[in-house]
This record gives structure tokens, sequence and C-alpha cells, in this order.
């Protein structure tokens, strides 16, 4: 299976040696039409405003930022460019993180181990329709003997930063246009998907886990 011959990469990591690193790698499969590489939110999404044609986008971008993850940078581009395909690129190895990042249904998950033949591997596969997830991704999952189910929506990782942030109930439904009784409800399935009985139990959670 071959790609659209006007397909591009774009590569965004705020480290910039692996950025560089690995859109050599995407360079050496002679696969794209071009390939861009960003480390700073802006630049990366100034490019997706200036260049929103109608041709296919391979998005390959790090689960893990500085600050945070990457979720809203990755709906804001699938907002600007509908025909990108997200391939998360993350050193995670962590079985419960992993679930909650596949919940969210990327095209591709490479772990940053990865090399030439699986990241080709991963684009082929794309290409052809499918999602895909590297054998060292899958290896991790398969070899877990107990996961917890605690997949979080991208509105509750939003909360839990809020909170983590030293945000109040009434603070935190401000900021979101949300009542408080609706705050107290996403505290509390969170709460129950977890298995923890306080906020503070929930937010060392999510802060063991790399949620936040």
């Amino acid at each position: 299976m071959t790609i659209s011959k006007n397909s591009i990469a774009v590569v965004f990591d705020d480290h910039k040696m692996f950025a560089d690193s690995f859109s050599s790698v995407i360079d050496r499969l002679q696969m794209f039409k071009s390939v861009q590489v960003f480390t700073d939110e802006k630049d990366l999404i100034q490019y997706f405003v200036k260049n929103a044609a109608q041709q296919e986008v391979y998005f390959f971008v790090d689960y893990h930022l500085r600050d945070r993850h990457s979720l809203p940078i990755i709906n804001d581009v699938k907002k600007l460019h509908k025909q990108t395909h997200v391939i998360i690129l993350s050193s995670v190895t962590d079985p419960i993180l992993i679930q909650n990042i596949l919940s969210y249904k990327p095209q591709g998950f490479l772990s940053k181990s990865n090399g030439f033949t699986e990241t080709m591997d991963c684009i082929k596969t794309i290409a052809a329709n499918e999602s895909y997830v590297s054998p060292f991704i899958t290896n991790i999952l398969n070899q877990a003997t107990k996961v917890i189910p605690a997949v979080f929506t991208l509105r509750e990782i939003e909360l839990l930063q809020y909170f983590d942030s030293g945000l109040s109930i009434a603070e935190t439904a401000e900021r979101v246009s949300l009542s408080k009784h609706t705050i107290v409800a996403h505290r509390r399935n969170m709460m129950e998907k977890a298995k923890c009985n306080s906020i503070t139990e929930l937010l060392a959670f999510a802060r063991g886990k790399r949620i936040i």
C-alpha cells in the first residue's frame, strides 16, 4: 500500500533533538512530499492555519510535553485540518496510560524506541485505512496482569489539571463554564474509575500514571 504523492508529514515534539532525529527517519522513508518539524505550539498551529489545503497529513506528535499532554493540541489540529492522521509518539510504558491514550483512537501509536521498520509499517497500515499499534506497546499491554480500567475523557483530564493547580470546585466550574454540581459529578466518576477515596488520592494516582 502506498500513500498519496501529495501527503505530508508533520512532526511535533518540544524536545528539538528528538524532533530532528525522528524527522530524519521520516525523510529516509521517501514517502512524503515534504516533512515539517515543529517544537513550538504556536508555530505548529500557525502552519495549519496557513496550510489548510486538501491534502493528507500524517501528524507525529509526542504525548507528553514539558508542562502538559498533547491531546488539546491534537484536537486543535484536527479541527483545522480534517485529513489528519494522528500518530502518537511516546516513551510511556505504563499499561493504564497506554489504555488511556488508545481510548482517544489515534490512527497510530509508536514507541520512541521504535525505529525505521516500525515507522514504515505504521504509515503503510494507516494508508490502508487501518490503525497501527507498535509491537512494543502491544507487548506491554499483553504482559500486564492487572490493569485498572481508569480511562479518563479529555474533559476529565482538563478538570484534573485544574484541581492539580489548586483551583476549587467553584473556580473550576467558572473556568470551564459548567455548574458546580457537574464538576462534583465528574470528580466522583473519576474517583470511581481510579478506585480512589479522595481528591488527594485521585491526583496522586493521575500524577503517578503521568495522566497529568
